[in-house]
């Protein structure tokens, strides 16, 4: 039996949402934001931005005594897809922008692709159809894909009968309600072209995998989103960069020479690459341009080479590909939105061979890095790694800060109350176990 609680205004959250990783708990979700994370019971209640929930209302219940339709029945329906949701940022392009009035509402016209076939800097590529069958369900029930702005917030809907899929990707019309504020504002960035690149929500349901590339055949598609940093630049997906996965590489001995041009030569002959790259060929850069993938020339920030009969990373070039993204040698000539996952590839080699990052904001953190951190800081990680909204990122690290956290040492277990001053309580302390 599905449930939603009231806000302290009265709005209502969506239905629960089931946390994949442990049944017992979920949360609930107001206008893209998340209340925080329960566990089920008759009487519990959420937080939601400082405020306490109502305790939970069971929606079947008030249909039963109302007669009324449930006004939630497509989040009903989504609980279980939605907890595998994925979101792949400026995977599409906004193409026109305009004004209309859509029943007497004001509306603002954003046409343009949510989707492509093309592969993704994650190394994800959807094929053609991918999103058939979740077209055709919406459309039998009449159903919009929610429209959101930046910071996750629904402004609006692709209304079905105006969404479907060309031989490019998958294309959309968007309606954003300007008698919203945060709808006005986004048009308004929209119009501006501030914010001309769409993100595609969707729920993946079949896929392959081909070496490192997973191939999505049939996903269903959940909301598109206006963004203002793309996952691609050139918006319209002709040029595709790509960051080379973390391979996990076996390393070389610290002390061995690097030379990339006699290393490049012996991973070339390792991976049956003699007239073009092979998909193993890869595995030995930390970039390369997906869309020219077929070109040696293609691939940049060599850091592998051939040693007893397999491919090993080599420290000496680790090193080297570090300095260079620090202005070594000239520097690296790649996009600077592809800058930090090269970072946080590098990391977990200096987290592998036992060394600290050179690089001044560190993106990769291992179990000593974190023993110590703030809810300020975790908040701050949170927010930065560009994957939670500012209230989702408080609302964990607040979550954490009100357990209870346990120092451990021989003679004594001290218990860490909530409410205790944290910065107080570290100068006492030699580590905290988050």
């Amino acid at each position: 039996m599905a449930h939603i609680h009231t806000l302290f205004d009265g709005t209502r959250t969506g239905p629960e949402i089931v946390d994949s990783n442990d049944p017992n708990l979920h949360w609930h979700e107001v206008s893209g934001s998340r209340t925080s994370t329960d566990a089920f019971g008759p009487g519990h209640m959420h937080e939601f931005e400082g405020d306490k929930t109502s305790a939970p209302i069971d929606i079947d219940d008030e249909i039963e005594e109302t007669g009324a339709d449930d006004p939630h029945d497509d989040e009903n329906d989504k609980i279980i897809n939605m907890n595998n949701v994925e979101t792949k940022y400026g995977y599409g392009q906004s193409l026109e922008v305009k004004e209309e009035a859509v029943n007497g509402v004001p509306v603002g016209i954003v046409k343009g692709y949510i989707a492509t076939w093309d592969l993704d800097r994650g190394l994800d590529r959807f094929t053609k159809g991918a999103f058939a069958d979740s077209l055709i369900e919406l459309r039998a029930k009449n159903r919009q894909i929610r429209f959101k702005d930046h910071h996750g917030r629904t402004i609006g809907g692709f209304p079905i009968d105006r969404v479907f899929e060309d031989d490019k990707g998958l294309f959309g019309v968007g309606q954003i309600n300007l008698d919203v504020q945060q709808g006005r504002e986004a048009f308004s960035l929209a119009k501006q072209g501030v914010l001309s690149d769409f993100s595609v929500g969707f729920s993946s349901v079949e896929f392959e995998m081909d070496d490192d590339i997973r191939i999505i055949h049939k996903a269903i598609v959940w909301e598109g989103s206006l963004v203002d940093e793309p996952m691609n630049p050139a918006a319209n997906v002709t040029e595709v960069k790509a960051v080379v996965p973390f391979q996990d590489l076996p390393l070389a001995d610290r002390n061995r020479r690097w030379d990339s041009t006699s290393a490049i030569a012996r991973i070339r002959e390792f991976t049956d690459s003699g007239e073009s790259p092979s998909a193993k060929y890869r595995k030995a850069f930390v970039w390369f341009d997906s869309a020219e993938s077929t070109l040696f020339g293609s691939y940049k920030l060599p850091i592998a080479d051939v040693v007893g009969g397999r491919m090993v990373a080599v420290p000496r070039a680790i090193f080297a590909v570090a300095a260079a993204l620090q202005g070594a040698r000239g520097g690296v000539d790649i996009p600077e939105v592809d800058r930090p996952k090269v970072v946080r590839h590098l990391e977990r080699y200096y987290a592998k061979m036992d060394l600290d990052s050179p690089f001044k904001e560190k993106m990769y953190f291992v179990s000593d890095d974190v023993k110590t951190w703030t809810p300020r800081d975790l908040e701050k990680y949170l927010r930065g790694s560009g994957g939670m909204s500012k209230s989702a990122a408080k609302g964990l690290a607040s979550r954490i800060d009100k357990e209870k956290k346990v120092e451990y040492n021989e003679s004594k277990i001290t218990v860490i109350k909530p409410d205790e001053d944290w910065s107080k309580v570290l100068k006492q302390v030699k580590s905290i176990r988050l």
